[in-house]
């Protein structure tokens, strides 16, 4: 089995980290340092690799083989072909990241031919033909019994995407391949495809087997068929800090995760190309998150996240060890549920932030113990609920109808049924203070609250919201169900109808309508919507400028003549600014006003100026044109 040792020229970067040939390496590269470290990264495996039979295939291998283009440091086009003349020309392009030799390789290797002609007429219906006319080799494709056309220069860039991608992959001359986003052009279901041929070459080198490494922004090139090959992955984030992998992944982690990474969707792998990637326990919940981002005009996106659904809570707790072990900076919303049902307490029992916030607060270093304590107070709180009589307090006798209904005969609520009767008393606790306080003691309620406080704070430190007034439909108005007996159909109205309300238009109060749930989405990370007008302004600066000195220098007196001037100094800015109306009493006193056109959603404005206004300063002002 080869070891390589690489060290890459990245700030921070990894020494001496070990790569095994005999798997797939999947590399997420998202922002490169100077805008050009995908290509640097390829080049230094190539170099790092040391061996003559290792291949590159940049992000511009199909050049060459465009219409009309020609390698361009070669000179010349390829209009009538390739010349035989020039084959080892043309395989030295190799060197660069192009895949021009590809059809070389195809008239020299004729078992490499059959192979590449058989896949793409059965997924294409695509013979190849190699024709001959004058020393030079003229590519051509069939499409069914139709005429032949140039495969180079008049073939689609999926196809000749694909030929070059399987003809470097099943060619035996190179035992290391490193492909620079190999899903450009593909359809998904090709970058499926791709991905299967791929698994069927990787493997070591020295028993016929190809390594291979895909730099890559795809989530269908991240092909985690089983939960091994997820220790494959590099990831690069937008900081340019070092990259992390999973190489060295410990065997209970690793065993752990062995039930999630078979199951990512490409929805799910968002994650490894999030630098703050958000989870949620299901889609409803991920439709009203994103509703109001929206309607605050914020972009989750343009913050580097993304809402993933996870489906439950104890998916969601996969989710916390995977990005854990990721380091991936991810945030985590979860309803109050959680804190008794899955794996949530033991996931962050060991973390150095929750438990560094419990050491400071005195309360301990265990988290599953101080989540102990709670428990017990709020089975005792309970057993006095069910003791008392809340009359003429609706939502207390739901509570006390919840609890009755959990236990038995002799009012002992058994140990399978006693999450769900403490997560009923802690909604009471936040939804129905005032009445519960009348049937059991202040100090009981208070102290329940105290505790509850001190762990959603503690959960704080590692990211994650802890929805402590139940589950997230309790703070939609639109709700209309039994708050201590989950429906999904009630929730799933209640979200039909928010998703409604926040798609109207106008200006709304978020804060007062959900409350700590507005609070929690306004945490997540994510960037306003583009300011346009900063950008609009300078170039409004610069118009009105222009206009100023037209009149002062006397070069035109009336609208007709600035409106002409202007026509040919900035073209095409009509489309923007209109010059309404301007009135010279001499080339020291006028003043004009400008309509300025809504740009992208934006709306029409009128901007006023005179022969006072500061253009340089932005000493303008733009007003709703309506007004």
């Amino acid at each position: 089995m080869k070891q390589l040792n690489l060290d890459f020229p990245l700030p921070k970067p990894w020494t001496g980290k070990r790569f095994t040939t005999s798997r797939v390496a999947f590399v997420n590269y998202v922002v490169g340092p100077n805008g050009s470290g995908k290509s640097r990264f390829g080049e230094t495996l190539v170099g790092a690799l040391g061996l003559p039979r290792a291949r590159l295939l940049g992000t511009d291998r199909l050049r060459g083989l465009e219409k009309n283009q020609g390698m361009g440091i070669y000179g010349g086009f390829f209009d009538q072909g390739f010349p035989r003349s020039q084959f080892e020309v043309l395989k030295r392009s190799a060197r660069l990241g192009f895949g021009i030799d590809s059809i070389i390789l195809l008239c020299e290797k004729l078992d490499l031919r059959v192979r590449i002609e058989a896949t793409l007429s059965s997924l294409f219906n695509r013979r190849i033909i190699l024709d001959w006319d004058a020393g030079n080799l003229i590519p051509k494709a069939v499409l069914g019994s139709g005429e032949a056309y140039r495969l180079d220069s008049d073939e689609c860039h999926g196809i000749k995407e694909l030929t070059v991608l399987l003809t470097q992959l099943y060619d035996d001359a190179s035992q290391f391949l490193i492909i620079d986003e190999p899903e450009l052009h593909l359809h998904p279901q090709f970058q499926a495809f791709f991905m299967q041929e791929v698994r069927n070459i990787a493997g070591d080198p020295d028993v016929g087997k190809k390594c291979i490494f895909l730099i890559t922004h795809s989530p269908f090139i991240l092909d985690f068929n089983v939960s091994g090959t997820v220790q494959s992955v590099i990831s690069f984030d937008i900081n340019h800090s070092a990259p992390i992998h999973l190489f060295e992944l410990e065997d209970k982690r690793a065993a752990r995760l062995s039930t999630l990474i078979p199951r990512l969707n490409a929805n799910n792998k968002q994650l490894f190309f999030s630098d703050n990637p958000i989870f949620v326990e299901g889609i409803l919940d991920a439709q009203i998150i994103r509703a109001i981002k929206e309607k605050e005009h914020e972009s989750l996106a343009a913050a580097g996240s993304c809402i993933i659904d996870a489906g439950g809570n104890e998916e969601v707790n996969w989710y916390l060890e995977l990005c854990s072990a990721l380091s991936k900076k991810a945030h985590y919303i979860y309803d109050l549920d959680s804190l008794f049902t899955g794996t949530l307490r033991s996931s962050v029992q060991h973390d150095d932030d929750v438990t560094g916030f419990l050491l400071a607060a005195g309360l301990g270093k265990s988290f599953k113990a101080y989540c102990g304590q709670l428990d017990t107070k709020l089975y005792d709180a309970a057993k006095l609920i069910m003791g008392a009589t809340p009359a003429g307090l609706p939502s207390i006798e739901r509570l006390k109808a919840r609890l009755v209904e959990l236990a038995d005969a002799t009012g002992k609520i058994s140990n399978e049924k006693l999450d769900k009767a403490r997560l009923a008393v802690l909604i009471a606790v936040a939804r129905h203070r005032a009445d519960l306080i009348k049937c059991i003691d202040d100090a009981n309620v208070t102290e329940i609250e105290g505790m509850l406080a001190q762990i959603v704070n503690a959960l704080k430190e590692k990211n994650i919201a802890l929805l402590s007034s139940g589950a997230l439909e309790h703070y939609l108005p639109s709700y209309a169900g039994n708050e201590y007996v989950l429906d999904d159909g009630v929730k799933r109205a209640a979200v039909e109808k928010e998703l409604t309300w926040l798609a109207q238009d106008g200006q709304v109060d978020l804060g007062a309508r959900y409350g700590d749930l507005y609070d929690v989405v306004q945490s997540l990370p994510s960037k306003a919507k583009v300011n346009l007008d900063d950008t609009l302004r300078q170039y409004l600066s610069r118009y009105i400028h222009e206009i100023q000195g037209l009149i002062v220098s006397g070069a035109a007196t009336n609208l007709t003549g600035v409106k002409a001037h202007l026509g040919t100094t900035f073209p095409g800015w009509e489309r923007l600014f209109v010059l309404e109306f301007i009135n010279i009493t001499n080339v020291r006193e006028f003043n004009g006003s400008i309509t300025v056109s809504g740009v992208g959603e934006g709306r029409k404005r009128t901007v006023d100026f005179s022969n006072a206004t500061n253009a340089g300063m932005q000493g303008f002002a733009m007003r709703d044109s309506s007004q």
